[in-house]
């Protein structure tokens, strides 16, 4: 009786191995990330269409906003400078649906600006920059 409870706790456990249907395989430390790129990347950011919609707060004003709610908090980092990672920020806060934006963390080097940002979701701003 335990060799068959064992014998199906086993095939359970096998069972919930999910497939690749795609054919991707996981990548190690220290695999280069993009392998068969072509071409010439741009320079700098670029402001995607709307992003005068998303505006930058403190994040004490957008917490203690009532119609406020948090969608995500990301670390961000890139060989930019400050002007440019708050427009990454603000980009990708209008692609997962944001439209307020907070820094909580900076870091920065001779060679590269990294920061940790809350991207809200506002009904009412507590106040809107314009940009």
């Amino acid at each position: 009786m335990r060799l068959l409870v064992l014998f199906l706790i086993g095939l359970f456990i096998s069972g919930c191995q999910g497939t690749n249907p795609y054919g991707l395989t996981t990548a190690s430390l220290g695999d280069k990330v993009v392998s068969s790129a072509t071409g010439v990347a741009g320079e700098g950011v670029t402001p995607v269409k709307g992003i005068k919609y998303v505006s930058l707060h403190p994040d004490r004003l957008l917490r203690d906003e009532k119609t406020c709610t948090q969608v995500i908090k990301l670390s961000y980092a890139s060989n930019i400078n400050y002007s440019e990672a708050i427009i990454g920020l603000r980009n990708r806060a209008l692609l997962v649906g944001g439209n307020a934006i907070s820094i909580v963390g900076w870091a920065e080097s001779a060679s590269s600006s990294g920061l940790v940002g809350k991207i809200y979701l506002c009904k009412k701003k507590p106040f809107h920059i314009h940009w």
